[in-house]
């Protein structure tokens, strides 16, 4: 039998093995293992993975390279990758040792912003991104309305991949969540690691495509392996127990801390991201302007003729209500307050906005929570949805579907 997984390590391309490692312990060590294995230094990779497999004895990736490297000292390598048959549980081996070390050699986003991300509110400390293609969660700082990157995490995804769009489709879906609430692992079968936050999957938007299912999760993993491999779950966002309890320490149940779930995220220059948010407010003073002049033709031509859903009425619909109510009106102000705006993953030209809305007027005063989805179609921003911003409803479903 020759060492199949450590003859797919040195068919890795050396250029991986830039970077200086992340802060998470198990994967500094499962990096510096494979670095020595790709300068061929066997005894000390022998030695590293023994200490990788007695600090972390639940990992079946280190088990793996331990067993390769004690194959390799009875049988020397000298025709890399001749005639080797693969199977899918060896796939999944190299395919996570590629998705950490292309994380570990490529830094670029420290020093860049994710598109996705343009306001977070006040009271929402910390926002969680997840770059489904790259196997990664990053939980960023909200600091005084600026983004620090606060730390990462290796993740495991739906096993058909990414795009959810129907009940049993075994995906992760697309888009922003809250978590709902904690579930403590006690109370989950093992599966689950060391607990649960449940999302808000199916949220408006899902529903508006028609897309079904439910039971998504960010979860920990089963108490016989250290992580699962990059897809594996049944669409539910999986880390590992370690890091399942160190990202607890960021995320707040209800609305207090978003859950972006991307494709692939476009990270973007400050530059970039300044002159994102600058057109956004533009946006939105354009649109609160044209309300407060009482200029129904103004107003009404910020929001879709034909894709218009405003609490659940399409645009002739809340055309005509917005007449009705505004006949006696003499004057209205609006204002708005802890501001949240991101562009939504896996959409062309979506935005979506939450905020607290104050609107004042001779005759009516209201305080509300408000969600808006404006699409560009071709040239114009216009509304798609307006609703109100709710709480999410706890997701009491244990089964990924």
């Amino acid at each position: 039998m020759k060492p199949v997984l450590l003859i797919l390590l040195l068919a890795l391309p050396t250029s991986l093995m830039a970077g200086e490692p992340p802060g998470n312990r198990y994967e500094q060590s499962l990096l510096e293992t494979i670095k020595e294995i790709q300068g061929q230094d066997y005894d000390q990779a022998l030695n590293s993975s023994r200490d990788l497999i007695r600090k972390y004895p639940h990992s079946r990736l280190g088990h793996m390279l331990y067993g390769d490297l004690l194959l390799a000292k009875a049988e020397p390598l000298i025709e890399i990758g001749s005639g080797i048959e693969v199977d899918s549980a060896m796939r999944d081996f190299r395919y996570e040792i590629q998705q950490r070390w292309q994380h570990d050699s490529n830094q670029s986003h420290e020093n860049q912003y994710p598109e996705n991300i343009l306001f977070l509110a006040e009271d929402q400390p910390y926002v969680i991104l997840v770059d489904q293609q790259s196997s990664r969660v990053y939980v960023y700082r909200n600091q005084g309305g600026d983004l620090q990157l606060e730390t990462d995490y290796f993740i495991t995804i739906g096993l058909k991949g990414y795009g959810k769009e129907k009940r049993g489709d075994q995906k992760t879906p697309i888009g922003i969540y809250h978590v709902t609430r904690h579930i403590d692992g006690s109370e989950l079968p093992d599966l689950y690691g060391e607990g649960a936050f449940p999302l808000n999957y199916p949220n408006p938007w899902d529903i508006r495509k028609q897309r079904t299912g439910g039971g998504i999760w960010l979860h920990g993993t089963p108490s016989y392996t250290y992580n699962r491999s990059p897809w594996a779950s049944d669409g539910c966002i999986v880390v590992s127990n370690p890091d399942f309890l160190h990202i607890s320490n960021f995320i707040k149940p209800g609305i207090s801390t978003p859950v972006i779930i991307a494709e692939q995220v476009n990270w973007i220059s400050r530059e970039q991201w300044q002159a994102q948010r600058q057109q956004v407010l533009q946006l939105l003073s354009s649109w609160i302007f044209d309300w407060e002049s009482l200029d129904h033709d103004r107003y009404s031509s910020h929001y879709s003729r034909t894709e218009l859903d405003a609490y659940g009425r399409n645009f002739k619909e809340w055309e005509g209500h917005k007449r009705w109510v505004n006949r006696n009106r003499t004057w209205v102000e609006i204002e708005y307050s802890k501001l949240n705006v991101f562009n939504y993953p896996g959409e062309d030209n979506l935005l979506l906005m939450q905020f607290e809305q104050s609107y004042r007027s001779n005759n009516l005063n209201i305080d509300s929570p408000k969600e808006l989805y404006w699409h560009k179609d071709p040239e114009q921003w216009q509304i798609v949805y307006e609703g109100q911003r709710s709480f999410p409803v706890p997701d009491t479903s244990i089964v990924e579907n």
